[in-house]
């Protein structure tokens, strides 16, 4: 066999083997239409997944450019403490028999009150062992008689959100296990319950010539300096002075607050549903019962002394929280300092006010205060607290509160007392504070003395 013939056959062998023998039967039909088929499906297919890939990326973008300006925070406290208060625990006793205040003689005497009902605090929140016989402050959810006692304060939840760059949402509730005896059918009270203490919205205005803010919701006061360290972990002291009841209120409604050329001036406005009165004394409605809304604010400046000495001036008026008439008002004004300097932290405020009820009947069958309830009232408090070491602070505070209050014939409250209050404040690294105080009450004027001292303590943890 020659080598030409060998060399022809192996490239017929490779011819053959690569495009198929000249006797081999063509494609059929079918296996052609299929394969056309499978090409445009795979050509539909590529074109949906470049689609997918486009709308993942898309919403990938979108993401991460809300996540850019949505953020939020969930934090709190929890409050643990011990009290005891002398005496049956109450800051009132009846002026039996109208001995010490005659001229009251028009209501019985066992409802004639001397003292303060709110006195005997033993918590950040103002509560209060007992309220004893009083019948214009009858929310007692401690109630123990003034017996030492360990107690859960509070366990306190506050939630942040930030929607965009200008708008944040905040939130504010504390949870409070207190006594309920569920075998009396009479018990007036739920024990545990919750309370919502802030619930507002806030829009940063954007604008470089001041730091404006609206605020819309269940709002911070405008009235004095106390409000802003109310919580327990930004109190110095355990307790609220006197006068807080009238100013560290939370009212719904809007509020707006400017400050210009840094801290040299800073105002405050409000309009409200009710005035800034705490919830705890029965002149401050979270839910309007008038037309007349409350307007207050606060006009305030700091000047370069020290950390800066605050200065300010608030005041409010509006209908009085609690009845239907719109002229029938409320009125509050007061001044207040801030000074901190080489270690020591000084604040004080004075307020004075008024409620002025209604009168009931004509005549000689005239009830004062008989159809609204009025109230007449002035104090003030100093603080003087100096930081020893870091975690070491002591402090005392010296408070005072002169108020009249009546309800016709129902009630009479005389209160005219001094308070003065000695304690140590001990931050245990930067979550865990220990406070502890001691409280000596004076009833002052023609109110006999009567045993109503307390002693607080506060462990407070931040979560």
């Amino acid at each position: 066999m020659s080598a030409r013939f060998v060399g022809m056959s192996i490239v017929t062998l490779m011819l053959a083997s690569r495009f198929g023998s000249a006797d081999e039967p063509p494609p059929s039909p079918d296996l052609n239409v299929r394969m056309q088929m499978l090409e445009q499906q795979n050509a539909k297919l590529a074109s949906e997944v470049h689609q997918l890939r486009e709308d993942l990326e898309n919403l990938t973008q979108r993401h991460e450019a809300l996540s850019a300006h949505v953020s939020g925070r969930i934090g709190g406290y929890m409050d643990v403490g011990f009290f005891y208060v002398n005496g049956d625990g109450s800051g009132i006793r009846p002026d039996t028999g109208h001995l010490v205040f005659p001229e009251y003689s028009d209501v019985p005497d066992s409802w004639v009150f001397m003292g303060d009902p709110l006195a005997p605090t033993i918590n950040s929140r103002g509560d209060v062992a007992t309220t004893g016989p009083s019948r214009a402050v009858t929310y007692n959810p401690v109630d123990n008689g003034g017996k030492p006692t360990f107690i859960v304060n509070s366990l306190t939840l506050s939630l942040f959100g930030a929607i965009g760059p200008n708008i944040t949402v905040n939130g504010l509730i504390d949870f409070l296990p207190r006594n309920r005896n569920v075998s009396d059918p009479t018990g007036l009270y739920l024990g545990d319950y919750v309370d919502v203490k802030l619930a507002y919205l806030e829009y940063t205005v954007p604008t470089d010539r001041a730091d404006i803010r609206i605020y819309a919701g269940k709002i911070d006061s405008t009235l004095g300096i106390e409000y802003r360290s109310q919580e327990s972990p930004d109190r110095i002291t355990v307790t609220p002075s006197l006068i807080c009841r009238y100013t560290c209120g939370r009212p719904t409604g809007v509020k707006t607050r400017a400050r210009f050329w840094g801290d040299l001036l800073d105002v405050a406005l409000a309009v409200t549903n009710g005035s800034n009165v705490t919830e705890q004394f029965p002149f401050s409605d979270e839910i309007d019962t008038n037309n007349f809304k409350t307007v207050s604010g606060r006009v305030s400046t700091k000047l370069p002394i020290g950390a800066g000495l605050e200065l300010g001036a608030s005041g409010a008026f509006g209908a009085q929280d609690f009845q239907f008439s719109d002229s029938v008002y409320q009125w509050h004004v007061g001044g207040d300092l801030h000074l901190e300097i080489r270690g020591f932290d000084l604040r004080g405020e004075f307020v004075s006010g008024s409620a002025d009820g209604q009168d009931s009947g004509t005549g000689m069958l005239l009830v004062q205060c008989g159809t609204s309830p009025c109230l007449h009232y002035k104090g003030a408090y100093g603080q003087v607290a100096y930081r020893v070491l870091n975690w070491l602070m002591p402090y005392v505070r010296v408070d005072w509160r002169d108020a009249f209050h009546r309800s016709g014939e129902s009630f009479v409250y005389i209160s005219d007392l001094m308070r003065v209050t000695g304690g140590l404040r001990l931050e245990l690294g930067t979550s865990v504070i220990l406070k502890a105080e001691y409280t000596w009450v004076r009833e002052l004027g023609r109110i006999p003395q009567f045993p109503d001292d307390v002693f607080t303590s506060s462990l407070v943890v931040k979560l």
